[in-house]
């Protein structure tokens, strides 16, 4: 019964560890693409004021306003689905298509004070993430040292699920800022911005889940405690 446990364990723990180091990898990436973007700009001022900007330089400073923008019509209606079109590799030809994401490099002014809470967000659903793998991880050792139904499980669970729940709303929080601040420059005719797609469920469905099995957990201690009692 505990090898079954530790394999669902190790799988749901393999995909919180995917989603922290893939949100730390796009947090890096970022950082390393303009802090590049600064270095050559910088270096090429002061070999040369009046050199024009390399393409590599041209790229970089597009990767550094690049966002993941998902997308729905602004009407219903029939006459304007499928409006936009793509070109079909296989057949040469141009086929009808409605766009539900895209990734897109629109150069704007950064708000130093978004920019900072933007960090600060991204920060702290990092923290809340590694800290629920922790709580996770002390869990499953807890369990496989036999030590399962004890207020500590219940406490450690109910701090999970918060934390699961906290970082999902940080990831909306993120995504409505990063979206509130696109849609100042850049719209799309027939489209609106929609945060829709922007946060993953499973998130928030995991914190749920641990909150629940945390209640099932401190109902059987209580009745247990119950019944010692009155024996």
């Amino acid at each position: 019964m505990k090898r079954r446990l530790n394999i669902l364990c190790i799988i749901v723990l393999l995909l919180m560890g995917w989603s922290v180091l893939e949100m730390g990898y796009y947090m890096a990436v970022s950082a390393t693409t303009g802090f590049k973007a600064g270095w050559e700009y910088a270096k090429q001022q002061a070999e040369d004021p009046q050199a024009p900007p390399t393409p590599e330089m041209e790229v970089i400073g597009q990767l550094q306003y690049m966002e993941h923008v998902h997308l729905h019509p602004r009407t219903f209606d029939m006459e304007h689905w499928l409006a936009d079109s793509v070109y079909n590799a296989k057949t040469g030809q141009y086929v009808p298509a409605m766009y539900a994401e895209l990734m897109v490099s629109v150069p704007r002014e950064e708000d130093s004070a978004m920019q900072t809470a933007g960090l600060l967000l991204g920060l702290l659903k990092l923290a809340a993430s590694i800290w629920a793998i922790v709580l996770f991880i002390r869990w499953v050792v807890a369990v496989n040292r036999s030590d399962i139904f004890t207020w500590h499980n219940v406490r450690r669970l109910r701090r999970m699920g918060v934390l699961l729940l906290a970082s999902c709303a940080l990831t909306w929080l993120l995504e409505y800022l990063t979206m509130h601040a696109l849609r100042q420059v850049f719209a799309l005719p027939g489209y609106e911005l929609t945060l829709a797609g922007s946060v993953s469920l499973s998130v928030l469905l995991l914190g749920l889940c641990s909150l629940i099995v945390a209640e099932v957990f401190a109902i059987g201690l209580r009745m247990k405690e119950e019944q010692d009692l009155t024996i």
